[in-house]
């Protein structure tokens, strides 16, 4: 088994902080969306993993940290922070999740017109895919009654 190696350990945290930073500002600002996601997901759970190594590495440094009433400090400020952009969020829900939101639970018609796509042909494309639109009345009702994935059903449509 390898052992952590801070001169690998150190550097890739930091490149792993970088790229998070960067790809979160890109994000924040809706630069390059689709594809800032990904790389900023994916690349997230690798800083968790090197983290906890640089953790592990660092232990006895951190612990004298934990110590201090600046540590207790700075968690409750962070966790209240992180409480208060959450319900922020849940109070003033971004426009294009509230849009998303109508247009799924909007009258199937209504909703395929707003999404430029014909009825005849979205129904002949799910159907090729094993899902079936008979008795739908919103896109939610498709994939709900199919067990389907929602972004699987809007991106079979639009396609």
């Amino acid at each position: 088994m390898m052992s952590l190696d801070r001169n690998y350990v150190t550097p890739l945290t930091f490149v792993l902080f970088l790229v998070l930073a960067i790809t979160g500002i890109l994000m924040f600002f809706h630069l390059f969306d689709g594809y800032t996601e990904v790389v900023h997901e994916l690349m997230g759970l690798g800083f968790v993993v090197v983290a906890t190594a640089h953790t592990i590495l660092n232990w006895k440094a951190l612990r004298r940290h934990f110590r201090k009433r600046v540590f207790a400090f700075t968690t409750v400020v962070v966790l209240l922070l992180s409480i208060g952009f959450v319900i922020l969020e849940r109070t003033n829900m971004p426009l294009d999740m509230v849009l998303m939101n109508k247009v799924v639970k909007a009258p199937l018609t209504d909703a395929l017109r707003v999404l430029d796509v014909d009825l005849a042909q979205a129904s002949e494309k799910l159907k090729r895919n094993g899902i079936f639109i008979e008795d739908a009345r919103t896109l939610e009702d498709i994939w709900i009654k199919n067990g389907a994935d929602p972004e699987r059903i809007l991106h079979l449509i639009m396609e």
